[in-house]
């Protein structure tokens, strides 16, 4: 079934009935997008909650003089959305967009409004989503504000050793907030380290 891995997911932290999860499942539409492809643009409002079946994908931001600052990725049986633009239904001020070809499930946000007040159990599930969501953002907020870049990176590698593989340097660097040449100097010296 294309949805059991959303399901295993929710399911962690809460067991819904036959008659539930068949709902839950109408509700459901897979994306697929090519590596490079847009989930959602700078200026679109987002309407969809979105977990990773497949692929990696990042969130960023433009400033006005074009640079990318990258602030979340996703990997398989993650989430990712712009929930400032999916709560208050304004545009979104980031892209969203695929590192790798990738497979999203999709709940659009009316649909979910509705079936948590069918289940509201299942509020149980995305509060803890939510949480874990603002208790990442928020420390990484501080690791930028505290920690060196050196400390930074090392955090980085040691919480998500998958997406040091998975995404470019790059990337990488600008979410760290680092320039690509400082972040390949501290690379380097972390890896010579390690070995």
């Amino acid at each position: 079934m294309e949805f059991d891995q959303i399901l295993n997911n929710i399911n962690r932290h809460v067991l819904l009935t036959k008659e539930e999860t068949d709902e839950f499942c109408s509700l459901l539409t897979v994306r697929r997008l090519k590596q490079k492809e847009y989930l959602l643009r700078e200026g679109e409002v987002c309407i969809y909650e979105n977990y990773v079946n497949k692929g990696c994908l990042r969130t960023f931001s433009l400033d006005k003089a074009g640079t990318e600052t990258n602030f979340y990725f996703a990997i398989e049986d993650w989430w990712i959305s712009d929930i400032h633009s999916r709560t208050y239904s304004v545009p979104s001020l980031c892209n969203i967009v695929a590192i790798e070809d990738a497979e999203v499930v999709q709940i659009a946000q009316t649909s979910l409004e509705e079936f948590l007040d069918k289940v509201p159990r299942l509020e149980h599930f995305f509060r803890i989503l939510y949480q874990h969501s603002i208790a990442g953002h928020q420390l990484r907020l501080l690791q930028l504000l505290r920690l060196t870049a050196e400390e930074r990176y090392l955090d980085f590698r040691e919480k998500y050793p998958e997406f040091d593989k998975r995404i470019p340097q790059k990337q990488i660097a600008s979410y760290l907030g680092l320039t690509p040449e400082f972040f390949s100097t501290v690379r380097t010296k972390v890896l010579r380290r390690s070995r």
